[in-house]
């Protein structure tokens, strides 16, 4: 009798380990998406560099992300301003706070699905993630580093980064490039699909979006006109056309004693790109208030009724903006449709899945 019960006591304890040893083991693990078939209703992700996509370059690049080291005083990392629970944007913040307090000059974008941006930042004045990569870093009023040595020497002088580096890159170890790398290859497992359209668009779950938002999906493909900016076009959709668009936000917050931001014009010199931004993609917009570069519209109902009065009156407008006509039910319809875009990433740093 008394053996079964050691028998029955120890089963119990095992399970117990065996449960509690899956769950870390599950935690551990560093999720990185398949490149070919990352999410449903994503497109595949082309990569640069494949073979530095992997996971101790990822976990080198999530650390270096979320590490204050990267500023000058030690106090600002990619994750203020870029934070994992809010969409990897910062919410309720028109414009983010760098090192000594500093105001940055416009509002922090998400980085999620950044893997699929063709220009980045809102002008579009870097290419590719790699090329962005040490803007932050040298901004003066972001991480406010002086210069690229300065930040490579700082690394040098710590335990781990050499070692670390000096594995993961065995050509150059510790240099500018390979930072850029291990930082971009991070980002770009930041997918987020499987949302409650991509369900409905694309394998025809019909009660996967309520009836409301699929009205807003009627009127985003049709009166609203969204989907001449945001396109909805292709077997993976980012709701984006990757183009510059003056949608008269800069003009009327200038209007409103705002400063004016001219946009691409201030990377082109161009005149027609004064007060143009890139199209954001849709996707979790709802994670990510306030909007627009300048964070001057709180939410996504003042965003729709921004663009259902026709924008602004700045003359450099965009021939494609105009008022929409839209109701009151409308414009409910379209915010639910925009709801509906979250996907089903959920960030979790585990610390326990060492390099």
């Amino acid at each position: 009798m008394i053996v079964e019960h050691e028998n029955h006591f120890f089963m119990i304890i095992g399970l117990m380990l065996f449960c509690v040893l899956g769950v870390i083991t599950t935690k551990a693990e560093l999720i990185i998406p398949d490149v070919e078939d990352p999410a449903l209703g994503l497109p595949s992700i082309e990569l640069p560099e494949p073979l530095l996509f992997n996971r101790k370059v990822i976990k080198l690049g999530e650390k270096l992300f979320f590490d204050p080291f990267l500023s000058r005083d030690g106090t600002i990392s990619c994750a203020t301003c870029h934070v994992p629970d809010q969409g990897f944007a910062e919410n309720g913040k028109p414009f983010s706070t760098g090192i000594d307090g500093k105001k940055g000059l416009r509002n922090a974008p998400t980085l999620l699905n950044i893997a699929y941006a063709q220009s980045m930042f809102v002008d579009g004045r870097s290419d590719t993630l790699e090329e962005q990569a040490w803007q932050p870093i040298l901004a003066h009023d972001e991480m406010g580093n002086s210069s690229v040595n300065s930040v490579l020497k700082k690394l040098k002088n710590t335990k781990e980064y050499p070692r670390l580096f000096g594995q993961f890159f065995p050509e150059g170890g510790l240099n500018k490039k390979n930072l850029a790398v291990a930082l971009s290859s991070f980002q770009r497992t930041l997918v987020s699909g499987n949302s409650d359209y991509d369900r409905w668009y694309y394998e025809g779950e019909d009660n996967a979006m309520n009836e409301t938002a699929q009205r807003g999906y009627q009127l985003f493909a049709g009166q609203a006109q969204c989907w001449q900016c945001h396109s909805i076009a292709g077997p993976g959709v980012l709701f984006s056309d990757n183009l510059f668009h003056n949608t008269g936000v800069s003009h009327r917050s200038k209007s409103k004693g705002l400063a004016e931001d001219l946009g691409r014009y201030e990377f082109t010199k161009l005149e027609y790109d004064k007060r143009s931004f890139k199209t954001p993609t849709l996707r979790d917009v709802a994670k990510t208030s306030p909007y627009m570069h300048d964070g001057s519209l709180r939410t996504l109902e003042d965003v729709v009724r921004f663009y259902n009065d026709g924008g602004s009156d700045d003359p450099l407008l965009s021939p494609i903006i105009g008022t929409l006509n839209l109701s009151e039910e409308d414009i409910k319809d379209l915010v639910e449709f925009l709801k509906s875009l979250s996907g089903d990433y959920n960030y979790d740093r585990v610390k326990s899945d060492k390099l």
